[in-house]
């Protein structure tokens, strides 16, 4: 009796817990996480075989009421041009009046009938699984960035052409809209026009009544043109826009008159990525880093562990210091790392006005700390992470505070993140007790196949995502401890697939017996913010 009421015990337990979980289970991401993104190409999937049934409903309703249409047809078919002589037989007038009288309102009633009801329903329930608003337009805005970085034009996305990769391309003409569109409010007019030139090149005259069910008009092209021209102080051009649409033209020159007297107001360029022309430039493929007299070896003199299993080091700069070790990390690692974080993700934030840890645009991923800071009970995570602290020790030869958290971040299709430095010279609680970060060491996950390398504009130097390799640098100079401006990177657009990385910062205060400043440079220790 009593170990039937232990199992219970458990069972209950267990119950509760897995209902707590999912209730906690994060929301969806569908830039970012192609598990997600799976879900719904699955559920796209089960919607279309839904409609298929749904125009069977349809289809079989129509071919009753034809049927019926071609039943009642035949006897005044046989009365044409002999009315008289067919009311005169009181067979037929009684048909008719009979008819008239009952089949009629029973028809009725049968076209009144709701035709696939169950299907509306179904499509109904799955509405709230669809994307929102919101992740419509971070969808838009990611493929603005891979479009802007990438320098792709409308023609060579449409073919599946970006950066020198060939991709098989399904770009309609409300998708080339949608991109015009975001140009337009970002006040980028000139590239807003390419994208809707385009458009016209998509609309498929066979898809017009598709077009209005999903009401999409050729009209909102032009009117976006139009103003698009009356931005660009192109009026004539404007004017010859909305004279080439026929139910626009009869307005043409009301339409005119308010857009140059109601300007657009773009979007503030807070709200907008910051893709700078050097950052662009080095992210894409067509950059190589310039041969350097550098070389790569193995360090075995950093920890005396090293001496037994030395690491493969790739120098890349030594002003400053980075350097890249190569397979520090096995596939059962990364897949335990991954597993710890999967459950945690959720929209990054930085540290914005204020000091506050805000969402901003600025970095577009999912981020986890692992351990959970906010879970007290939860210690699964910390093996995990010490394993990483060990591997970090070896690497840099520096201490890691054992309750130092770790980041994990995934970067899905378009994710990036914005020129930026690891420190953060300012005057915050955590920055007086530890210092500022004096180091980063950043573990790739995964291999993102097209885009997301590490670049640092200042050094021309761009560093590939590849699975099990660590990326590590110092943002302070060795002996002043002064903030390295040359450490100025950030994380391109990923093109393909997702870019998984771990990061870890290490503190200046934790290294005063390894690396004291042995001069006094220009720096204070915390700059008031």
């Amino acid at each position: 009796m009593t170990l039937l009421l232990l199992i219970l015990t458990i069972l209950a337990i267990a119950t509760f817990q897995s209902g707590t979980k999912t209730k906690s289970s994060r929301p969806k991401d569908f830039v970012t996480s192609k598990a997600d993104r799976m879900e719904l190409l699955l559920l796209d999937r089960e919607l279309i075989s839904n409609l298929v049934q749904y125009t069977e409903e349809l289809q079989n309703k129509v071919h009753v009421l034809q049927r019926f249409a071609m039943a009642m047809s035949i006897p005044l078919e046989a009365a044409k041009g002999r009315e008289e002589e067919y009311l005169s037989n009181p067979l037929h007038s009684f048909r008719l009046i009979r008819h008239m009288h009952e089949d009629w309102r029973q028809l009725e009633k049968f076209m009144r009938q709701p035709v696939g009801q169950d299907q509306i329903n179904f499509l109904k329930e799955k509405a709230k699984e669809f994307p929102s608003k919101e992740d419509a337009e971070d969808a838009t805005e990611a493929i603005y960035r891979i479009v802007r970085t990438y320098d792709v034009q409308p023609a060579h996305l449409v073919e599946g052409l970006i950066d020198g990769g060939q991709y098989n391309s399904s770009i309609s003409a409300i998708d080339c809209f949608s991109l015009g569109t975001l140009h337009f409010q970002w006040g980028e007019y000139g590239k807003a026009v390419q994208w809707l030139n385009y458009t016209f090149n998509l609309i498929e005259p066979d898809y017009y009544s598709v077009y209005d069910v999903l009401e999409f008009q050729s009209s909102e092209v032009f009117i976006l043109l139009a103003r698009c021209f009356v931005e660009m102080d192109l009026e004539e051009e404007a004017r010859s826009i909305l004279m080439a649409h026929p139910t626009l033209a009869e307005n043409s020159e009301h339409l005119l008159n308010l857009y140059t007297n109601t300007r657009h107001v773009q979007v503030s360029e807070d709200k907008q990525p910051a893709l700078p022309d050097e950052f662009n430039q080095i992210c894409r493929s067509s950059h190589q880093n310039k041969p350097s007299r550098l070389h790569c070896r193995y360090n075995a003199t950093t920890t005396p562990f090293l001496r037994l299993a030395p690491l493969r080091m790739e120098e890349l700069s030594l002003d400053p210091y980075i350097v890249v070790y190569h397979n520090v990390l096995s596939d059962a690692e990364i897949a335990e790392v991954e597993r710890v974080a999967e459950p945690l993700l959720k929209r990054s934030v930085v540290v914005g006005k204020g000091k506050r840890l805000t969402a901003s645009k600025m970095r577009t991923a999912l981020g986890a700390w692992i351990p959970d800071p906010d879970d007290n009970m939860d210690v699964s995570g910390w093996p995990v992470v010490e394993r990483f602290h060990r591997r970090i020790r070896d690497m840099t030869g520096l201490n890691i505070n054992r309750q130092q958290f770790m980041q994990l971040i995934k970067y899905g299709f378009g994710g990036h993140y914005d020129l930026h430095f690891d420190y953060f010279n300012a005057s915050m609680a955590f920055v007086e007790d530890l210092g500022d970060r004096m180091a980063t060491v950043l573990f790739y996950l995964n291999d993102a196949r097209d885009g997301g390398s590490t670049v640092f504009t200042r050094l021309n130097l761009k560093v590939s995502s590849e699975r099990g390799k660590v990326l590590f640098w110092y943002n302070m100079r060795g002996e002043t401890h002064d903030l390295d401006t040359q450490t100025l990177h950030g994380s391109c657009p990923v093109i393909n697939g997702t870019k998984t990385v771990l990061s870890c910062w290490i503190d200046e205060l934790n290294q005063m017996f390894i690396q004291p400043t042995y001069r006094r440079g220009n720096r204070k220790f915390f700059v008031k913010g």
